[in-house]
């Protein structure tokens, strides 16, 4: 099914990690997508994508299979843009093959003398000296550059990138409270939490995105912190930013807690994840995008950092003290940090919503970017 189809203005092709249920990627695109209509509504948009039927029908685009070289080529080919991002695709920790499909899909588009943007990507780690080369090579021919942290900007400039680069923010920043439909959420919790009483008064809600990570030395002090909160008259519901692999992270906690937390087992998309946390009262996270959605749409939030990706964002977010590196996180110093942002002054709270006004004005010029770059 074609959703452009009687369509006649300029096609863009978004190329980045969409099709395989990770919540924060699934919002980026979310918000690339809802901010290129605003911008630009005659825009065609194409996603290249793991699972093309299901993109398609939850953004209302055309997506076809990034692993079918012909499919890729021929929407490169008739495109007016193409960009890449965001997240953190030009890495390779996870492994070099990404990185390479990936520059491949810029390298093709280039070939085709189209216009590339990187959109709010997260660079690196960048490990070996010839995914380096190949990252410098791609990056210096691209028409825009925009990263989401000064890491990034600071790697790009060593490896050679000679290109004007500009650090903005996360592009699911750009999103609001208004843009965010509860009612999916009150679904969700509707049966889970209010099946127990449907009598009773909600109790304050903490939503946490866990993932596993190393030796898992994370999941006992979790567990511990998740009762605390309990036992303080809040619910706990957890959920998996990326389903299923954190579904084991979930369960594992789970196991090691004495009180009973509430547990979300469903692949969530990216408007569900969003509406969740817009009416959780709290968040805890691992998840980078479990942090960067609470903060979009003005949820109390504490990090706990397993990438520097992480702290780079609350950093970013000015709410470093209230994230935790993952070596040395314990549920009393966890316990100190969520009576602090209980406590925050009216003055704290003015600041936050002044950054978080002036975060999601840098996200949506780093949308007009890429709308200029379709005419």
């Amino acid at each position: 099914m074609s959703y452009n189809s009687g369509k006649k203005g300029p096609k863009v092709v978004i190329s980045g990690y969409y099709g395989f249920d990770n919540c924060g990627d699934e919002a980026v695109l979310l918000s690339i997508v809802h901010c290129l209509r605003t911008l630009r509504p005659d825009v065609r948009i194409t996603v290249l994508s793991n699972n093309p039927q299901k993109t398609a029908a939850l953004y209302a685009v055309d997506a076809v299979n990034r692993w079918n070289p012909l499919s890729v080529a021929l929407q490169l080919l008739s495109c007016r843009l193409v960009i890449s991002g965001g997240g953190s695709l030009l890495q390779d920790v996870t492994s070099s093959k990404s990185l390479r499909y990936y520059l491949s899909v810029i390298k093709i588009a280039k070939l085709f003398r189209k216009k590339v943007m990187i959109y709010s990507q997260g660079i690196g780690p960048l490990n070996a000296g010839k995914n380096r080369v190949r990252v410098s090579r791609s990056l210096n021919r691209c028409h825009t550059i925009t990263v989401r942290d000064e890491r990034s900007l600071d790697l790009l400039k060593e490896i050679g990138i000679t290109h004007d680069i500009q650090v903005v923010c996360d592009p699911v920043i750009a999103l609001s409270p208004e843009d965010v439909d509860c009612a999916e959420a009150e679904d969700h919790l509707r049966g889970l939490i209010a099946s127990d009483d449907m009598s009773k008064d909600r109790k304050p809600l903490l939503m946490a995105a866990v993932r596993q990570w190393g030796d898992g030395r994370h999941i006992a002090p979790v567990a511990e912190f998740l009762d605390k909160q309990i036992k303080g008259g809040w619910d706990v519901l957890l959920v998996s930013a990326h389903y299923p692999s954190d579904l084991e992270a979930a369960n594992d906690i789970k196991h090691f807690m004495t009180e009973q937390p509430y547990l979300l087992d469903k692949c969530l998309t990216a408007k569900e994840f969003m509406s969740l946390t817009a009416c959780a009262d709290r968040v805890f996270s691992m998840r980078l995008h479990g942090l960067i959605c609470a903060f979009a749409v003005g949820t109390p939030m504490l990090g706990l950092s397993y990438d520097p990706k992480v702290g780079a964002f609350m950093e970013q977010a000015g709410l470093s003290e209230y994230c935790s590196h993952f070596d040395d996180f314990n549920c009393e110093a966890a316990e100190r940090q969520t009576i602090e942002l209980d406590n925050m002054s009216h003055q704290s709270l003015e600041m936050q919503e002044e950054r978080r006004r002036d975060l999601r004005a840098m996200a949506w010029e780093t949308a007009k970017k890429a709308a200029e770059l379709i005419d």
